[in-house]
């Protein structure tokens, strides 16, 4: 997939309209067609008068802070990583897969967005909770939120996994008991859950249970009605939340996936800017083929692993196994 560079007219707070059709004009539309020119040769191709350098040079420092990571000194660096070794890692229990994501899908490698995108049916739900049933399995201490957007996870489903845990339907009845599900059909409800999801991780001890996974299903729901091409006020609010989800993920060592759904053939829904807002992108699909259980995973767009690398597995009663 190629994926197109964030456009100048996406970035919130937005940029000032002359400035943008002035930097139109020059044939500067997106993220690095702006910061990767001098900013005194910038200047001068723009229209004489039009703007100062100290202002350019100030919005300039707003795209480039808009979409780069947040700055971190070294003893900052190490006191976070002790603070993370005490997490375990969340893994799917699937070599090939977690290595789609570098190793670990989040905890004491670090926080973690991933986003898992796909045609309806192709088992994105069905992946969801099998990482998180098989890491809540493994740690007693552990729970997951999950923000159902759709309010398409009922308890019926939910019931036929009770018998589908590696160790046993009373370990895995016990594990249902720290999956939290929490609705929001709106991004300022989901907004207010994740928040109150970070008092709690930071006020949890031991032997409360601990956050490590959080969904979001699907994130299609939750913000594709609010993007326009005549308004930018869409794109403002899927930055601001992606960027609390990032922040949360970051400070809590949390794995949190986004579900999200495909527009064309393999294409993510939302846009080509919303792939720079997660760690990485996986597309799921179905094998084509009569094995109905056989799905593939390719990497889409990643910064902890190798865009283009692929495994396969098995999606059986709910759970996912090895090809």
């Amino acid at each position: 997939m190629n994926v197109t560079p964030p456009l100048l007219s996406t970035i919130t707070p937005p940029l000032p309209e002359t400035l943008i059709a002035n930097l139109s004009v020059l044939n500067i539309h997106t993220v690095p067609d702006l910061i990767f020119i001098p900013p005194s040769e910038l200047l001068r191709r723009l229209p004489k008068g039009s703007i100062t350098f100290t202002e350019l040079t100030r919005h300039i420092a707003h795209v480039t802070q808009a979409f780069a990571g947040p700055v971190i000194t070294g003893d900052k660096l190490i006191e976070e990583l002790d603070a993370l070794a005490q997490f375990e890692s969340v893994s799917s229990g699937l070599p090939a897969l977690d290595g789609l994501v570098g190793g670990t899908f989040g905890g004491a490698s670090g926080g973690r967005v991933i986003e898992i995108c796909g045609p309806r049916a192709s088992g994105k739900t069905v992946l969801a909770l099998h990482i998180i049933l098989y890491h809540l399995d493994a740690h007693q201490s552990d729970a997951a939120l999950w923000l159902d957007t759709t309010g398409d996870l009922t308890p019926a489903r939910l019931a036929t996994l009770t018998s589908h845990s590696r160790n046993g339907p009373t370990t895995r009845k016990e594990s249902l008991t720290r999956l939290n599900i929490a609705t929001a059909f709106d991004t300022a409800t989901a907004t207010r859950t994740i928040e109150a999801l970070d008092t709690t991780s930071s006020n949890n001890k031991p032997p409360l249970p601990r956050f490590r996974i959080v969904v979001v299903d699907t994130v299609t729901v939750l913000l594709g009605p609010q993007l326009s091409g005549l308004s930018s006020q869409g794109h403002a609010e899927m930055t601001m939340f992606m960027r609390l989800l990032r922040e949360g993920a970051q400070k809590h060592g949390l794995c949190i996936l986004v579900l999200n759904d495909a527009t064309a053939v393999r294409r993510p829904a939302l846009g080509a800017s919303f792939t720079f807002m997660t760690d990485a992108t996986l597309w799921l699909a179905h094998v084509p083929g009569p094995d109905r259980e056989l799905r593939t995973v390719e990497v889409l767009r990643s910064r902890i692993s190798a865009m283009g690398s692929r495994c396969a597995f098995r999606i059986r009663n709910g759970r996912a196994l090895e090809a």
